[in-house]
């Protein structure tokens, strides 16, 4: 069974991202973080955007269950294909709840935007928190701001290209 292509190509994006957006953190981190002495200041804030993941451990238990009941023919490989991105979806819309219950915790952690159908946050930080929810697997990937909305603007257009196909296709199948 695979992910949703949408879900793929976004992973994919985030991993060469990740390592431009630390690359380029670090670089501007090294200049803004250093006073005339040249100690770096851990507790300088950035708003990048995150990107959390659904539970693999639960998601990979579901597609085991799920794989079981093509092959004993109990579902087809098209209601499984929909379950599993149905639940991922869910998934992902709880790893974002519990991401933003983790910040409102955190008084040096604020959530500006979430959209937790796709699993992003921009959030503003110290430069350490971010590094560290990295590390802890809290978060799967740093990207720059402004990836955020360009993300969003494109899920929308795909969605949109998405619903003039299959009306398309109705109009078609109707004739």
């Amino acid at each position: 069974m695979e992910y949703r292509p949408d879900r793929r190509a976004f992973l994919a994006m985030t991993g060469t991202s990740t390592t431009a957006a630390l690359a380029g953190c670090s670089s501007l981190n090294s200049q803004s973080q250093t006073n005339g002495n040249e100690e770096e200041n851990p507790n300088t804030e950035a708003t990048l955007t995150v990107q959390v993941q659904p539970d693999q451990e639960e998601l990979r238990a579901l597609q085991e269950e799920l794989q079981g009941e093509v092959e004993d023919e109990e579902i087809s490989q098209a209601e499984a294909q929909q379950e599993l991105q149905s639940k991922q979806a869910e998934l992902t819309e709880k790893a974002v709840s519990e991401y933003e219950e983790t910040a409102a915790d955190d008084d040096a952690l604020s959530v500006d935007d979430s959209e937790p159908e796709y699993g992003i946050l921009r959030i503003t930080a110290p430069a350490a928190t971010f590094v560290n929810s990295l590390e802890n697997g809290d978060i799967a990937a740093v990207l720059p701001s402004e990836y955020y909305d360009q993300y969003i603007q494109q899920q929308e257009q795909q969605q949109a290209l998405q619903e003039q196909m299959e009306e398309q296709e109705s109009n078609t199948t109707n004739d």
